[in-house]
């Protein structure tokens, strides 16, 4: 099996046990956001001033769309804000 593969795998996997784990631990949040930006903009970029400066707009796009998101289905915002960080990761 290819390494990034799996790699990919498990970082989608930790983004789903933390949207589903938003209801119980609210501080995940900060969590999924310091994770999936990170993991998006490695994709994308490969030095770490790089990284940070693509993490730091994924999270930001991730915030918006996730807020938009929350007001438009009425839902809570956490996980609106770390599914479209997950959407923004796939």
């Amino acid at each position: 099996m290819n390494a990034q593969k799996v790699e990919i795998g498990f970082v989608l996997l930790i983004a789903i046990l933390i949207a589903v784990a938003m209801k119980i631990v609210g501080i995940l949040l900060i969590t999924a956001l310091l994770i999936i930006p990170a993991a998006a903009a490695r994709r994308v970029v490969r030095s770490p001033e790089g990284m940070a400066v693509w993490a730091s707009l994924i999270g930001m796009i991730a915030v918006v769309l996730g807020l938009i998101l929350s007001a438009q289905l009425d839902s809570p915002s956490g996980p609106s804000i770390v599914l479209m960080a997950a959407a923004l990761f796939v």
